[in-house]
Formats: C-alpha cells, structure tokens, sequence
C-alpha cells in the first residue's frame, strides 16, 4: 500500500499555504461536505481495522458516510504506519470534519511477528502532517476504550452476526484474535482487506507490499484461518486520479508531501466492499511469501479465499462521487 512519502520538506515549507494541489496541479475545492445520507436498515456492519494512513483515511471516510455501511468501531494495529495516542486524536478529527457520528476507537497492543518489517517512521510522521485537516482548539483530546481490538472484534461478533472487517492495514491484531480466540474469530462473517501483491510488481525493493510485509505471519495466519478473505491487492487499483475524490475534506488529504494520491488503495477497497461487482476474483488457497518480496500471495490450491484481479475504474468513481458530495453550490467538476 505504501510507496515513499518523499515531500515532507515541501509540506513544512507549504505551512500557512490556503489552497491545496492535486499532482496534476489542479486546486482542491474548499467547502464542506454535504451531510451524509441515512444509514440504511440493511447497512453493512463493519469494523475498520486501519493505520490510519493518508489513503487509509479516505477510505475510512467514505465507509462512515455511506448509507449502505455502518462503522461500529475503528481499531489500529501497533504494527502501522500511525500508531495511538496520535491515532486516536486523528480518527477523532476525521470523523468530526465528515459529519459523522462518533465511534469506538481501540488501541491495538499485539507484536508483529518474526518476519515483520516496520514502516520507515518518516513515513508516519509524514502521514500524520498531511492529514489534510487541522484540530478545532475546542476538540478534547479523545480517548480509546479500554477493550484491545481482539476482544472489541470478538464482542462485537458475538452481538452482530453478520459483522464484517475492512482490514487495511497489518494483519497483527486480526491474528491476534485467531491466536486468542479461535471461537470468537470465526463469528466474523467475512474480511475484506488491502494487501499483498499477486501478479504485478513489488511496491519496492523491501517489500513485496507494505501492508502485508508490516506483518506477513499475521496474514498468513489469517488466510489460513477459518473466516473467508477477500484481498484486494495494490496492483488492480486503477490508475489515474478519481473525479470523486475531487471534494472538500477528502480532496485535501495527503496532496502535499508527494503521497501517491491519485491511487488511494484503500478507498479503492472500501468503495468495492459497496459495488462488489466492480471487481473479479480468483479463489483459492494462498501463501504468502515472509521473506523476498514479503507479501507475495501465490495461489496453493482451492479454498474459499478470493484475490481480487481486477476492479473497474468507473464503478468505483462514481461511488467515490455519491459519497463525497459537497454541500450545495458551484460543481465541483
């Protein structure tokens, strides 16, 4: 999911900038969003399992205001790229500047396993600096339940019987559970994440990719364990930078630092959870590689887990457009 985040410099210098660019050059919009839609009766309940990065948290936007979604909590691993306290306070601005409803947050205490690679911290502080949104002076600091993402997840599967997990970062805290709490893992309904890599190119020279290469025992732990995956890998995101992200809030974040934002992976991932037919998938068993290209799934033989291999650019646009629709006014192109 990640490539090197290689402007911080220019973002220091941009401080006190009043418009934001695209890497086309072109203004993002200011404004506001629109207010999100009701959610629907039938609304997918999820959990967003995230670190919080630039695209982790475009795709966390779009899940809280979608009407055919429901966000019962947030959890983030030890092992991303943002980590808590600083992930709590971010999560909570999030939610606050997309109109949303507060939800759990919980702090994940789990450790990556032995084949694990942890994210360059310049990446993180990166991260965090071009969120895109600035903290209200009002706005309290915010605070994690008590509960660890394993037992959130595992309580939350027992109220909910159809819960989902939108995995979009490591998969430590997921293994966790399944190590834990066989039981109460299995009460997950499915898994939808963005990891790995299939046919395409490693995302660099340490990792096959990065979500997976944080913790690849985890994941493969998790593609071993008895809850269907859907893996959505980085390279079937289409090309190009969306018209829908093209609004207020979301249009801003990670623009200044050189982030690769016209991909947004993990939006791409949320947005097919909601247009399933936007993608094809191939199923089976899979390994993952722990180390030379860590991340690398290969397909070992027939099984119920499913690689995504390819998602259409237009379907998922225009539900990037439905969901991020700016408060009325001029359009926004």
């Amino acid at each position: 999911m990640r490539t090197l985040l290689t402007g911080l410099v220019g973002l220091l210098l941009c401080t006190g900038c009043t418009a934001a660019y695209d890497n086309d050059g072109e203004i993002r919009p200011p404004g506001r969003l629109a207010a999100p839609a009701a959610k629907q009766a039938d609304a997918i309940e999820v959990v967003v399992d995230t670190d919080l990065a630039p695209d982790d948290l475009v795709a966390l936007a779009f899940l809280l205001r979608h009407p055919g979604v429901r966000v019962l909590a947030v959890t983030v691993p030890s092992t991303g790229l943002v980590t808590c306290p600083t992930g709590v306070d971010l999560a909570q601005d999030l939610v606050t500047a997309v109109g949303s409803a507060p939800v759990p947050i919980s702090c994940g205490t789990a450790e990556r396993g032995p084949h694990g690679i942890p994210f360059p911290a310049s990446w993180a502080s990166a991260a965090v600096l071009d969120n895109g949104f600035t903290r209200e002076p009002a706005v309290t600091a915010a605070e994690p339940v008590e509960e660890t993402p394993a037992e959130l997840i595992a309580r939350l599967a027992r109220e909910r019987p159809r819960l989902q997990v939108v995995a979009l970062g490591p998969a430590t805290e997921l293994a966790a559970l399944l190590a834990g709490d066989p039981a109460g893992y299995a009460r997950i309904d499915r898994i939808i994440a963005m990891t790995g890599v299939r046919e395409g190119p490693p995302q660099d020279d340490l990792a096959g990719e990065w979500n997976a290469a944080a913790d690849p025992d985890s994941l493969a732990a998790v593609l071993g364990g008895p809850v269907p995956v859907t893996v959505v890998p980085h390279e079937v995101v289409p090309d190009g930078s969306p018209a829908g992200m093209r609004a207020p809030v979301v249009g801003g974040i990670g623009v200044l630092t050189g982030y690769p934002t016209p991909r947004f992976w993990d939006l791409a991932t949320a947005a097919y959870l909601t247009v399933p037919e936007a993608g094809e998938t191939v199923s089976g068993t899979w390994s993952v590689a722990l180390v030379d290209e860590p991340g690398r799934l290969t397909r070992i033989g027939d099984g119920d887990d499913e690689v995504v291999s390819d998602l259409d650019a237009d379907l998922l646009d225009d539900a990037y457009r439905e969901v991020f629709r700016a408060e009325a006014g001029p359009a926004l192109g």
